[in-house]
């Protein structure tokens, strides 16, 4: 899992440093700019594949992600003070041969530069995992309610169109301890494509 996870790191940063070399900059311009004007608000969609619960139960099955992020509520021109603005997003993660969810939360986003920006979200989150009787290749969830964390790694390609790797995990701690079990949600990384619209 670490491996997949450095390897998709690598390649926003490839992607990144590779699509900065193309832009060419004045003199006087550093290599982050931030906007004149608030930027207007815009939606945005994303989809994209990965490795569901890799090293785990359910694991290095293909999970397929999709997701939509509204604007944020109040457009700000500062990087910093715009990070503690969430937008919120709508989403799911399917496994193709396991446990699938439903989320609905808020995303936190940070321009580490121009082009490269970093993520948190948590939300609410559904499950059709299973919960009783649990087959030996799935993993017992607990419970079908829980909430959805997740990390991210963002690399804007162009105005419009963005890349970005994600490591999420669906937490089962609401679920407490029933009948000697030990509930346990899925953790998936993969690569989402994004379009702002």
């Amino acid at each position: 899992m670490v491996r997949v996870a450095l390897l998709l790191l690598a390649g926003c940063l490839a992607a990144s440093s590779a699509q900065a070399q193309t832009r060419s900059l004045s003199g006087n311009v550093s290599s982050y700019a931030p906007a004149t004007e608030p930027p207007a608000p815009a939606w945005e969609t994303r989809i994209g594949a990965g490795l569901a619960n890799p090293g785990g139960g359910e694991g290095s099955l293909l999970n397929v992600g999709a997701e939509v992020l509204s604007p944020r509520l109040i457009p700000l021109q500062d990087r910093i003070a715009a990070a503690f603005i969430p937008r919120f997003n709508l989403g799911t993660s399917l496994n193709l041969n396991g446990t699938r969810y439903a989320y609905a939360g808020a995303t936190w986003s940070f321009d580490v530069t121009r082009d490269v920006f970093v993520e948190a979200s948590f939300g609410a989150a559904l499950n059709d995992g299973k919960t009783g009787f649990v087959p030996e290749n799935r993993l017992n969830v607990g419970c079908n309610t829980g909430t959805r964390e997740a990390a991210a790694l963002g690399v804007r390609l162009s105005d419009r169109w963005s890349l970005v790797t994600t490591l999420e995990h669906f937490s089962t701690a609401s679920c407490g301890d029933r009948a000697g079990s030990s509930p346990r949600g899925p953790a998936n990384i993969g690569a989402r494509l994004g379009y702002t619209f």
